[in-house]
């Protein structure tokens, strides 16, 4: 969505993303990313599935610090 282009579009089969994704190859749109605290989020998320932060951990990043959100309404439990 930063990029307005689709992860892995440079692909023309599925194999070639799981390839790619099961390699650790980034998709080629998140070289368009010049913002390196967005790049350095989206690097979490899409990292090694081991060294993924759960979606708990990535709410309270600081990142996503200046996003204004009612706790009350997430629809992640509470760990």
């Amino acid at each position: 969505m930063a990029t307005l282009e689709i992860p892995y579009s440079e692909c023309d089969s599925i194999a070639m993303i799981y390839k790619k994704v099961t390699t650790g190859v980034k998709p080629q749109a998140s070289n368009i990313v010049s913002d390196p605290e967005l790049k350095a989020f989206i690097e979490k998320c899409i990292g090694q599935p081991r060294e993924r932060p759960l979606a708990a951990d990535l709410i309270k990043d600081p990142f996503l610090s200046e996003v204004d959100y009612d706790e009350k309404e997430l629809p992640i439990s509470k760990i």
